[in-house]
């Protein structure tokens, strides 16, 4: 049984083709290959709305299904993560790959 979702809030620009815009075949197969690892992914090109922006985040809450204070937001943006923090969102500022798994094991408290 699944017991955590996997949301991505990505800012992107209509830029090029594919999943997350790639201006390559080659690159547009990767990209989806990691957007493939989420549960959700909110495009800022295809929604109109980008991080900070609270409806970005909103939009996330509502198609997972999910209050504000069950979510644990990752960045690597302070300004970013301001706008989770004030709805209520558990956050992360990214700083390193190490740093990042090793404050999300102990805010989940799972094994990575």
């Amino acid at each position: 049984k699944q017991t955590h979702a996997v949301g991505c809030i990505t800012n992107n620009v209509k830029s090029g083709q594919g999943a997350g815009m790639a201006r390559s075949e080659s690159k547009a197969r990767a990209v989806a290959e990691v957007m493939a690892l989420f549960d959700l992914v909110v495009e800022s090109s295809v929604e109109g709305v980008r991080k900070p922006e609270p409806r970005a985040y909103e939009l996330v809450l509502e198609r997972l299904g999910v209050d504000a204070e069950s979510v644990l937001y990752l960045d690597d943006l302070g300004i970013n993560l301001k706008p989770a923090a004030a709805m209520g969102m558990t956050t992360i500022k990214v700083v390193s790959e190490a740093q990042a798994l090793e404050d999300l094991a102990r805010h989940t408290g799972l094994a990575l």
